[in-house]
Order: structure tokens, then C-alpha cells, then sequence
């Protein structure tokens, strides 16, 4: 038996063990500087993934919020690694704020891509008393944790498909990738394990929905089909929408304004903006969510990223203190860089 498979039957016979290993992690992070430095990408990170990959974990959030999850991404490592050790998210601090802003009172939300639940459950959470939040996560393995963690919470306004959106329903695809990274391709005829797909537009109508206040889309690189597959759910209900571009799946060479998903939004009537973001677990206290006009939004570095976008049918809705627009810099917020473009403006 090798160290790491000792250390790991330790862990298992000593759950006490572990957790205090976990928080040794944790405070080498603070002495060495702070995990936004590169502390955790280099040492303690690292040190995780080999002791706890595919290992199942439960944490709770400051507002009594449970979640479960298995560590298989850089998702769960900054979650498990979070300082403060009880957390206000799980992932992406200023996306959840902007998330739980614009779904307060919401009558419908639905969640594309909704991994383990780790935005989808704050949500519902949220519009527990007044609405339902719309999970489609296609893996099997992770939306089995949304329905384990809406349990956990009391939760009786998920509803968990286990579907893949698309820009048609009835189609078959296939997982392309990992996890939090696993994006859907079409599958050919005799693929096994095939995912079957509905578009929003369909499974509204279909389902009676009604009014959908907020739409979150984060499907790696298969965004634009699920808009094309809401158009007319979009052009009705005009709700907010929240999704990811990325390097590797949008053209950004003719400016970010001009690539296929911020297109389609703007000629519908939206005004589309970057969000600046930590995509990590990180405190950012009462710093208000920075957004970049489109045709103001410095995409140049670091190479194959991505980041979220937000779309809001009239910018009044953005016009308040938990916005700030800003200009010339950088989506991705990385404080090692040492660089004002990939700096928050108040931190």
C-alpha cells in the first residue's frame, strides 16, 4: 500500500483526522499569504486533489444552507478550502450575488448546467416561498446530489431534469469531458449513453411553466444552442440571463460584442455585460459586482478562458448599489497577476 493509500485508510477509520488535516491545509495557505496568491494552485491544492479526489464531503453554508458534493473539480477544492471555513457560496461569489438579487421573489428560474446544485440550491432556497427553480443536469452522478441536497434543505421547489438543453428536443448527445468541464456533442447512432435534450422554448410550453424571471447557463461551450432553444420564451418573458463564453467555444476576434451568444441577446433587446468574477471561493464582503460593457472588455489574456455574462432586458435593472460598471479591464479577477486589470476596484 502506497503513503497516499495510507493516509486516505487513516482518513477513513478518523474522520476527525481528516478534518483537522483539511484545516492544517487551511492555515499553511494563511501563513503563506492568503489562498488568492498562488499558495493553493501550487501546494496545498495540489495536496487536496491527491488525497480527496472522488472523495464524497458535506459543508455548510453561513445562513444554514447544506450541501454535499464529491470532490472532482476545482469546484469542490475551493469550496472544501473556503475561508472563512463556514462560507456565504459555494462558487463564483459575485455571480451568486447577482443570482440571488435578481431571483428574489421569482416565480420561475431555471438552471442550466446546475452541477451539484451549488448555485441551483442557494437559489431555491431563496424563492423557496415563492417560486421554483428548473435544474437540467444531464449527469446522472450530479443530479442525484441536487435531489440529496434539496432533501437535505427541506427543498420542495426543485425540479431536476435529467435532460440536456439544446437548440432542438429529441436529439441525442453525448459527454464530451469531466465533470464541472464535460460538454455535450451530438452522439452518433449506435453511441451508448446517450442524452436526450428538450429546449427551453419546449419544455416551458410543455410543462406550463408560466413566467421565467431568471435563466442561468453555464453548459461548457453549448451555451448559444440552449438561447437558440429559448428565443421565444425569451422574446415573452424577458427574463434576466446569466451565461458563460468561453475561449475555446465563442469567437472573440471581431470584439466580444460581436460573437454569436451576445449577438443573439442584443437582438432580442438586451443590454449584455461582462462580470468580473473570482472563480474561486473568496469573501468579497460588500464589493459591488463590476460589469464591462461588451465593447469595453479586456479579453486578451489569460489564454482558453472564460467567464459569465450577464443579460438584463433594461438597464435600469442593473442601476443600484450592488452594480458598478467599469471599463478596459479584464472578466477574469486574479489577484496574483499583480495587475489592475485583473484587480477588483474595491476590495
Amino acid at each position: 500500500m502506497s503513503n497516499i493509500s495510507k493516509i486516505k485508510e487513516s482518513f477513513k477509520n478518523d474522520p476527525q483526522l481528516q478534518k483537522s488535516f483539511i484545516q492544517s491545509l487551511i492555515d499553511f495557505e494563511i501563513k503563506g499569504g492568503h489562498p488568492q496568491t498562488n499558495v493553493r494552485d501550487t501546494v496545498s491544492g495540489p495536496l487536496a486533489d491527491e488525497l480527496f479526489m472522488g472523495e464524497k464531503f458535506s459543508k455548510e453554508l453561513d445562513n444554514g444552507i447544506k450541501i454535499n458534493f464529491v470532490y472532482n473539480s476545482k469546484i469542490a477544492r475551493e469550496f472544501l478550502l473556503s475561508q472563512p471555513a463556514v462560507p456565504n457560496h459555494v462558487w463564483e461569489p459575485q455571480t451568486t450575488k447577482l443570482l440571488l438579487h435578481f431571483s428574489n421573489n421569482a416565480k420561475n428560474v431555471i438552471i442550466a448546467g446546475a452541477y451539484f446544485g451549488d448555485q441551483a440550491i442557494p437559489v431555491a432556497y431563496n424563492i423557496k416561498e415563492s417560486g421554483v427553480c428548473h435544474t437540467f443536469e444531464p449527469n446522472k452522478n450530479n443530479s442525484d446530489l441536487i435531489i440529496e441536497n434539496a432533501a437535505l434543505n427541506g427543498l420542495n421547489n426543485v425540479l431536476i431534469n435529467n435532460l440536456a438543453l439544446w437548440n432542438k428536443s429529441g436529439e441525442k448527445l453525448v459527454f464530451e469531458g469531466e465533470d464541472a468541464l464535460a460538454s455535450t456533442v451530438t452522439a452518433a447512432e449506435a453511441t451508448e449513453n446517450v442524452l436526450h435534450t428538450i429546449t427551453i422554448d419546449d419544455y416551458v410550453a410543455e410543462n406550463k411553466v408560466g413566467e421565467v424571471n431568471l435563466l442561468m447557463i453555464d453548459v461548457e461551450g453549448s451555451e448559444i444552442k440552449v438561447l437558440e432553444g429559448a428565443k421565444a420564451m425569451l422574446q415573452k418573458y424577458k427574463p434576466v440571463v446569466v451565461f458563460e463564453t468561453h475561449s475555446l467555444y465563442n469567437d472573440w476576434s471581431n470584439g466580444l460584442e460581436n460573437s454569436d451568444s451576445v449577438k443573439l441577446m442584443t437582438d432580442l433587446g438586451y443590454e449584455v455585460f461582462a462580470v468580473r468574477e473570482f472563480h474561486q471561493n473568496i469573501d468579497t464582503g460588500d464589493m459591488p459586482v463590476e460589469l464591462l460593457p461588451t465593447n469595453r472588455t479586456y479579453c486578451e489574456t489569460p489564454p482558453h478562458h472564460g467567464f459569465n455574462m450577464l443579460a438584463v432586458p433594461s438597464k435600469n435593472l442593473i442601476e443600484n448599489s450592488l452594480f458598478k460598471i467599469v471599463y478596459d479591464l479584464s472578466p477574469k479577477l486574479i489577484l496574483p497577476k499583480n495587475d489592475p486589470k485583473f484587480s477588483p476596484s474595491k476590495f
